[in-house]
């Protein structure tokens, strides 16, 4: 009985890390589209690529896993240690895969709307893979539930103004001409993103009688549902 029970946490583990794998490997690809477009987004990974650009001597990928240590503490504060450890597992691998594909290949479409839109799906498709297995790619989204809890201020509110001033700056150095293209990450990956939570938050019928499921626990105490809040840019 107790080796089937360590088999299945085994198995459990094994499948919610491919799955973070495959979450980062899509980040990485949607990075990389933005880079090659040079159009600026938010959250967490707009601010890597700010770095990126200002820090010539530093890779996206480190300066991606830099920024987000000290939103490690915060998340387990507000997560836990189960969610946290797969958020510093989702980091590491999208910093390393960015870096490690950019140097054998260059995704680029030629045209700043094409690369946003082709970038937009796919961060959006892997942020929602890392949501399925618990995870995230850390950044604002884990500041702003601090933020709300320790001093009330609303975590929309301040997602947009983080996201706002992020964007701003990376205007300012991408080209202002790109705001479309920025726009229109941001629209795609908050489309798509947010099909996904309704279709997961809508009650299900059963017999006709809407039936209302709870969100399953991991062995911290965090619920499946990883975020209150999905802003398009964290990432």
């Amino acid at each position: 009985m107790r080796n089937m029970k360590s088999e299945s946490v085994m198995k459990r583990h094994a499948h919610n890390g491919l799955g973070i794998l495959e979450g980062s490997f899509l980040m990485a690809l949607g990075i990389l589209f933005l880079q090659s477009s040079q159009v600026a987004v938010g959250g967490i990974t707009g601010v890597g690529l700010i770095g990126d650009r200002l820090l010539a001597d530093l890779s996206f990928g480190q300066v991606f896993l830099v920024i987000n240590l000290p939103f490690y503490l915060l998340a387990y504060y507000e997560k836990g240690w189960a969610f946290t450890l797969r958020t510093a597992l989702a980091v590491t691998l999208t910093g390393v895969l960015t870096d490690l594909i950019g140097q054998y290949v260059v995704l680029d479409l030629g045209s700043a709307v094409l690369g946003a839109l082709a970038a937009g799906a796919l961060m959006a498709f892997g942020i929602v893979t890392l949501f399925q297995h618990n995870a995230s790619t850390g950044g604002f989204t884990v500041l702003a539930l601090y933020m709300e809890r320790a001093w009330g201020v609303n975590r929309g509110w301040a997602l947009l103004v983080i996201d706002a001033i992020t964007i701003g700056i990376g205007l300012w150095l991408f080209g202002a001409e790109l705001w479309f293209a920025s726009l229109l990450v941001t629209v795609v990956m908050g489309s798509i993103i947010g099909r996904y939570r309704q279709q997961n938050t809508q009650p299900k019928l059963q017999n006709g009688v809407k039936s209302e499921k709870k969100p399953e626990k991991d062995a911290s105490g965090s619920s499946d549902q990883v975020s209150a809040v999905v802003q398009p840019a964290q990432s």
